[in-house]
């Protein structure tokens, strides 16, 4: 049977997933958050109240524990503002809710088990690496170098041992500080490129993705660079970006990579 992921990008307090997870629950393989689960945009004008934000992150922690083999949650930068006090303090983003910010921090503390920074799945022999914000050569070659100090020629993001190094980074000092790395695109005199967490879309090397560390061999799913009304999603060979409010599907009885949601259902 075709496997089937539905794909959920950058949420920020929006409600936009509630019908998509509760629809295809029992027809997909996994459900794949990307994290950024709070923060609204102010300058759309909507209404939000922090407790309407708040029970919408304890609906999404509710559904993932309701379904754990199936649901899986990634962190964004907006997640690890409250979930980290080094993050809070070195690489915070805009938006960051400074007078609920314990609240939010107890929620990310006693429920940390849930969360992942990368996740990793076969779709037709192609590996899929899910992330926030995407891996990047550079932000690779500093972890190593600074924590886990491998061969490189045995370093690949398609192995599900180094896509496990990068989810212990988050069980560490010398692993979150690498997290906490912001790019040269956010921050003029930061690194050449952001965090799993923070790097931006121009910071990827693309189209065509470097052979080291294999990033070559892997189809990278990613949010954090937010799309305008314009695009659903920005697609090259090995990544796509997919930060626009709206659900994605990917299945391997189709032959598109990843499609929206809306188009999906179109062609049904």
């Amino acid at each position: 049977m075709a496997k089937r992921i539905l794909v959920i990008p950058d949420v920020h307090g929006e409600t936009f997933w509630k019908r998509p997870v509760l629809k295809y629950i029992d027809q997909v393989d996994r459900i794949v958050f990307l994290g950024d689960y709070l923060d609204p945009y102010p300058e759309e004008g909507k209404e939000y109240s922090p407790q309407g934000l708040f029970d919408n992150l304890m609906d999404i922690i509710d559904f993932k524990r309701n379904y754990m083999d199936k649901v899986v949650l990634l962190k964004g930068n907006h997640d690890q503002h409250y979930a980290s006090e080094m993050f809070r303090e070195l690489a915070c983003g805009s938006r960051c809710d400074t007078t609920n910010w314990r609240i939010y921090n107890a929620v990310f503390v006693r429920n940390k088990e849930l969360f992942k920074l990368a996740h990793l799945e076969d779709v037709k022999g192609l590996p899929y690496l899910f992330s926030h914000a995407g891996l990047t050569l550079n932000w690779i070659n500093k972890v190593n170098s600074s924590v886990w100090k491998l061969a490189d020629n045995i370093i690949s993001v398609a192995s599900p041992d180094i896509v496990e190094r990068i989810n212990e980074l988050d069980d560490s000092e010398e692993g979150q500080e690498m997290l906490c790395v912001v790019g040269r695109f956010r921050n003029m005199i930061g690194a050449k490129s952001g965090s799993i967490l923070w790097a931006d879309i121009e910071e990827h090397a693309i189209p065509d993705a470097p052979k080291a560390y294999g990033l070559n061999k892997v189809f990278q799913v990613v949010g954090h660079s937010r799309l305008n009304d314009k695009y659903d999603k920005v697609e090259f060979d090995n990544l796509v970006l997919i930060d626009s409010q709206q659900c994605f599907m990917i299945d391997e009885s189709i032959e598109e990579k990843i499609v929206t949601l809306r188009d999906y259902e179109k062609n049904l």
